[in-house]
């Protein structure tokens, strides 16, 4: 996009202040950026006096405009006077008295303007939006969202007042963070493809040394150059690896925009969210959990983990007000030290429940739910929120591979979805019903058991999502419900690719015939896999197999030095008129015939921002290491979860 016509070099609007007033604004903010200018630090941190030290700049402008326009000429000489008061003052009780009447004064324009300024920030996002997905970006279209990005948080502190602009704001500064990303990504881009450090030979020092793309940096953004001092460059978020093998993959930009949204209580969210994105800032998933669970009268709750405090809580203070949590566990959680032989105890979270339902609070049904065999777990995670309203009730299901925990919010790559449909909802909720059938009230005194499965497992009767003339279930469960063959069935019903993101890729010998089969009648296939899993044998021996075989196969690591890629993704088709897998169940033997497990079948417009998500964290990932194949073939099929 040429400089002259890109969006963010046109001016929203003209600063109708004086001449006098513009010209103290520039005086303040050249005084106030020296390091040596004499405010208390009290003074230096407020929001007021980042909004004046911007106030100057072609984006203040724009977006301030309106505030300095609500203020009446008698105003805006006040705060000139005290403008230049402040800037002649010596004494930092005079500074701070001059301050806090300049910033009374702002407050009263800052009233009036809310809306008109909140507006010109919604028409940035709008046109930085279309400017992110530009392949031309522009120098000036990179330094103006650097400057914009600097004047968000005053901004955002000073005038949103609800959660919803709050989320507008963040979506903003995403916006603008991939703006900066997809510039640097062009800048680098022939060093990369040259095999060259990039700090080594560019044109652009200045923008290689700008703490903003620096690795060692303490905020969040785009994180992908190490620091100076090593000259050592690295993937995103994987330098803690430093494995010579990695080949380095550079990250594209991930803007969703397959998405719409669904209403929580008296929230609209996105039907797809993720707690962590490449390049941005991803969801608040615990917030939103806990406003499903304000929302509902009653909630049913299957979980794996539970190590939020937000969700936990909100349960605690939902059974005071008399709504009802069925909830079934997973018994090596609720009793770590009698499954896992270790002197380990239960997360502080789960013994707030334990301890609600050992005091025998009527509105808690509390179960715990063992694996079948030795290393069988329970590892389904939904929950079923029922909503009343006007009109009387309705139902939104949550799953995906999200574990209820602080590790997967801070650390993993995940998705979580949100669903309405009333027959998925009703599946789920026999499944639920049944796991209940098969788990144990809880008590203190549980000792490991198998479960008694007497009915069979609930699956969907009539097959009732379509993938180019297949039949497939809306939702499968397990033990053996039938979620592998699924996954077999969308592989082999696929005729443009397939892309499967596995935290756990240990395929058994008829879904690797598949796969195979497939390639070899020239389906293009690609496998992204977490690459701590990628260094157990079993798995990097499937790896190895299939891609002998032509498929393209990388592993990617977590969102955090300790993160996973956790996603069980399966998808057909994801350019169009394709369907996507998701939920709890791992590409694993241990998944499919010993744990409980749940996985959903969908279409837009989740596919769309699965798949969005998924080619990001691809574009980021690394081929395996092989090297470790000198362990005997037969490992190929672990058990793994």
């Amino acid at each position: 996009m040429p400089a002259e016509t890109g969006f963010l070099t046109q001016p929203l609007f003209t600063m109708n202040a004086n001449a006098g007033l513009s010209a103290s604004l520039q005086s303040f903010s050249q005084w106030s950026a020296n390091p040596s200018f004499n405010l208390n630090e009290e003074a230096k941190t407020s929001e007021w006096v980042s909004v004046l030290k911007t106030a100057s700049t072609p984006e203040g402008q724009r977006l301030l405009a309106p505030l300095f326009n609500a203020l009446n000429p008698k105003a805006k000489a006040q705060i000139k006077g005290r403008l230049n008061a402040l800037l002649s003052s010596k004494n930092p009780q005079r500074q701070k008295a001059l301050l806090s009447q300049i910033t009374a004064l702002l407050e009263k324009g800052r009233k009036k303007s809310a809306a008109q300024v909140l507006e010109s920030i919604q028409r940035y996002a709008e046109g930085l939006t279309s400017d992110a997905g530009h392949s031309s970006l522009s120098q000036e279209s990179f330094e103006k969202a650097k400057g914009l990005d600097q004047i968000l948080t005053p901004l955002t502190k000073i005038y949103i007042r609800d959660s919803q602009q709050e989320k507008e704001i963040n979506r903003l500064s995403q916006t603008l963070a991939s703006i900066q990303a997809q510039h640097i990504s062009k800048t680098l881009e022939p060093y990369w493809a040259s095999g060259k450090n990039p700090q080594q030979g560019s044109n652009d020092e200045k923008l290689l040394s700008d703490p903003a793309f620096n690795v060692d940096a303490p905020r969040e953004g785009p994180l992908w150059l190490k620091s100076a001092e090593t000259q050592k460059v690295m993937t995103p978020r994987e330098f803690n690896l430093r494995s010579e093998n990695l080949q380095f993959q550079f990250p594209h930009i991930f803007i969703p925009t397959h998405n719409d949204l669904i209403k929580i209580g008296n929230q609209n969210v996105k039907r797809t969210l993720f707690p962590n994105v490449p390049n941005g800032t991803g969801d608040d998933i615990p917030a939103i959990l806990a406003a499903g669970n304000n929302a509902s009268n009653s909630t049913q709750i299957m979980l794996y983990e539970e190590t939020l405090d937000e969700d936990v809580a909100s349960i605690l203070q939902g059974l005071k007000q008399g709504k009802k949590f069925e909830i079934i566990a997973d018994y090596s959680n609720l009793f770590p030290e009698k499954m896992r032989q270790r002197s380990i105890t239960r997360s502080p979270q789960l013994q707030k429940l334990v301890d609600e339902s050992n005091a025998g609070n009527p509105n808690l049904k509390l179960y715990a739910l063992k694996g079948l065999g030795s290393i069988g777990i329970q590892h389904a995670k939904f929950r079923i929120w029922n909503v009343p309203h006007f009109f009387g009730s309705s139902q939104i299901l949550e799953t995906g591979s999200y574990n209820y925990s602080t590790h997967s919010q801070e650390n993993n790559w995940e998705n979580v979805v949100f669903i309405d449909d009333k027959k998925i909802i009703a599946l789920y909720q026999t499944f639920f019903n049944w796991a209940k059938s098969v788990a144990r009230p809880y008590s203190d005194d549980l000792d490991p058991e198998e479960p008694s499965i007497t009915s069979p497992i609930p699956t969907d009767p009539i097959m009732g999502q379509n993938f180019n003339g297949v039949s497939l279930p809306i939702a499968s469960f397990s033990p053996n419900g039938g979620t592998g063959e699924a996954w077999a069935k969308i592989i082999n019903a696929s005729k443009q690719d397939a892309l499967i993101g596995m935290f756990g890729f240990y395929p058994w010998p008829d879904l690797v015939s598949t796969i195979v089969s497939k390639l070899n009648n020239g389906l293009s296939i690609r496998i992204l896999s977490d690459i701590h899993q990628s260094h157990n044998p079993a798995s990097i021996a499937d790896m190895k197999k299939v891609k002998d075989a032509g498929a393209q196969v990388r592993v990617i690591a977590g969102a955090g030095e300790t993160g996973l890629f956790h996603n069980k993704l399966v998808i057909g088709d994801g350019k169009s008129g394709g369907i996507v897998a998701t939920g709890s169940t791992n590409m694993s033997f241990n998944g499919n015939r010993h744990n409980f497990e749940n996985t959903v079948y969908l279409k837009d417009p989740y596919l769309g921002a699965l798949v969005e998500y998924l080619e990001a964290l691809w574009n980021m990932g690394t081929e395996p290491d092989y090297s470790q194949l000198s362990v005997p073939q037969q490992t190929q099929n672990s058990l793994k979860e």
